[in-house]
């Protein structure tokens, strides 16, 4: 069983079955199984006898999808320390105060991370360790990139850091193994093998614990989501260009894929056109994205004509709602080019990691969720926690093997969540006759921007905090390429609206993720409020969708 393993045992146990095929792919260049368990192993002993790190040490990984980070990854698990994962372009006073809060050892940060804020980032060179993008690429690519980068750098800091490297950072390809021997850490299921940050059931920014069992757990019952038998998942290529930071991405396109001796192709950034020609140079079997992935798939001409579709199986939809019309249109597209490759929508919670539910080849309904993955239970509940009738709305409960341990230092976020083994999920929705389940609205204030978790709240409070004003309600609004985006109302005490919106879109950009920074900002004399004097977001969101002819 998968669940017996760490995830470096499982990594390890498919390297045996298939030591020669191809593990990862990474713009034109190719490494197999074999090759990847010597890199994790060589990093391992880096880590171990070069850094110092121990057992329960957390590190932090903000990269995007290059080999580097998966090496990295399974480098820390063998030693059985935390790897705490972040957005690669989250700024630097937030990568330090999650540094500070999870009491971060080291940090392996990009070195177009560094080159946006390297001058704050002196502050705390002795936890950073940079990585480079172009380290995997093949020789010609690295040659363009490497120039390209080196540009960017100049026009950025006005010269040419000495040696094409910061000084006062340790850069990741200069540290180099000693051959000893590292302890391979032994399975333990209590013990947090990584932190993923998302806005938890309540809408809360929160820090998610996860074990080992639990990433083990999706990738041992991956198999049912393509409708094959484990023996014939060896083979098949998942596309990887949903984030490493982001469960959904972390293990449906990275970890499951590996432990089941399949291959993760990884496109640090998403163009449609470089997943053609990913698509076209290994003939991608699976996919797993957002909405808006597929909506720009589906319109660039070069994909849907590619004589490649045909050997896709299947492509899954998660991390927001899927539109209803998305699914025809891609299956059409899909059936027009000779492919049996249908688009599946799927559940799940970062508290779960990922997709707990989906549609399948073997059980689909349109407008569901799908059903529950093996050994997985769901319910739809009411707020005392009864089971409502089939059909009725209710809150979505569910247990499985992927929920989480817990949030990290907050005990009473986690018995709230957390009930009788039931993930509470503060999404409402209903279930059907035959257990499709059916998502309808979230209770929680979380919108997703192209996918990606933002927080009103955090955003509320970074613009109350400034002097000039009063108060600020963030709601979702529709954007045309994001799907969605953030418009705030504020409540100002200058008189110079133009000279505000700078300062606050100016304050956004400074301390929040670039997902979380409005789109919009408009000036009230004062906010609409409950009865109980709170803001009230739901009529601003009434209003706001009447505007625009939603309602």
């Amino acid at each position: 069983m998968m669940t017996d393993l760490t995830m470096y045992g499982a990594l390890k146990e498919a390297v045996n079955k298939a030591p020669h095929d191809l593990a990862l792919y990474y713009q034109g260049k190719r490494i197999s199984f074999k090759s990847l368990l010597k890199r994790v192993d060589m990093t391992a002993d880096v880590l171990y006898h070069r850094l110092g790190v121990r057992e329960n040490d957390v590190i932090v990984i903000a990269q995007p999808n290059i080999p580097e980070t998966i090496v990295l990854f399974y480098a820390i698990n063998k030693i059985g320390a935390t790897s705490n994962l972040i957005h690669p372009f989250t700024p630097f006073n937030q990568v330090k105060q999650i540094m500070d809060k999870t009491n971060t050892k080291y940090a392996f940060l990009f070195e177009q991370r560094i080159a946006k804020e390297v001058k704050q980032y002196r502050e705390i060179a002795d936890r950073i360790y940079v990585t480079r993008i172009e380290d995997d690429l093949p020789l010609l690519s690295k040659f363009i990139y490497h120039n390209f980068m080196n540009f960017r750098i100049r026009r950025k800091l006005g010269k040419m850091p000495k040696h094409f490297k910061f000084d006062g950072f340790k850069y990741t390809y200069q540290l180099k193994p000693t051959g000893k021997d590292v302890p391979v850490a032994k399975v333990d299921n209590k013990r947090c093998s990584v932190l993923l940050h998302s806005g938890s059931t309540t809408g809360k920014p929160k820090t998610i614990c996860l074990s080992d069992y639990a990433f083990n757990y999706i990738a041992q019952y991956s198999y049912s989501f393509m409708a094959l038998k484990p023996e014939q998942m060896r083979g098949n290529k998942m596309l990887s260009v949903l984030p490493s930071f982001h469960g959904f991405g972390l293990c449906m396109t990275m970890h499951a894929p590996l432990a089941n001796s399949f291959s993760s192709i990884l496109v640090p950034k998403f163009k449609p056109k470089m997943v053609v020609k990913a698509m076209n140079d290994t003939k991608l079997t699976c996919m797993c994205g957002v909405p808006t992935i597929y909506e720009k798939l589906l319109n660039e001409p070069s994909f849907v004509k590619s004589k490649n579709l045909k050997y896709l199986r299947c492509c899954f939809c998660g991390g927001d709602s899927m539109p209803s019309d998305l699914e025809e249109r891609f299956n059409k597209a899909m059936s027009d080019g000779g492919s049996i490759c249908r688009l599946f929508q799927g559940y799940g919670l970062t508290e779960a990691i990922a997709v707990n539910c989906v549609n399948t080849f073997d059980a689909n309904r349109k407008g569901s969720l799908g059903k529950a993955m093996p050994e997985a239970t769901f319910k739809v509940v009411d707020e005392k926690g009864n089971e409502v009738p089939r059909g009725e709305l209710g809150e979505i409960i569910f247990k499985s093997g992927a929920i989480m341990l817990g949030y990290y230092q907050d005990e009473e976020g986690t018995k709230n969540c957390i009930k009788d083994g039931y993930l509470y999920t503060g999404d409402l929705g209903y279930m059907d006759k035959d257990d499709f389940i059916f998502f309808k609205q979230r209770k929680k204030r979380v919108v997703k921007v192209s996918g990606v978790a933002v927080f009103p709240s955090e955003v509320e409070q970074l613009i109350e905090s400034m002097p000039e004003v009063s108060a600020c309600a963030a709601i979702r609004i529709p954007d045309a390429k994001l799907q969605h985006s953030l418009k705030v109302f504020v409540v100002a005490k200058v008189v110079d609206e133009t000279a505000m919106k700078e300062k606050i879109l100016d304050t956004c950009r400074k301390y929040l993720i670039r997902w979380s920074v409005p789109t919009e900002i408009e000036f009230r004399d004062e906010l609409p409020l409950t009865m109980l004097g709170k803001v009230n977001f739901r009529l601003l969101q009434e209003e706001e969708d009447k505007k625009r002819g939603l309602l």
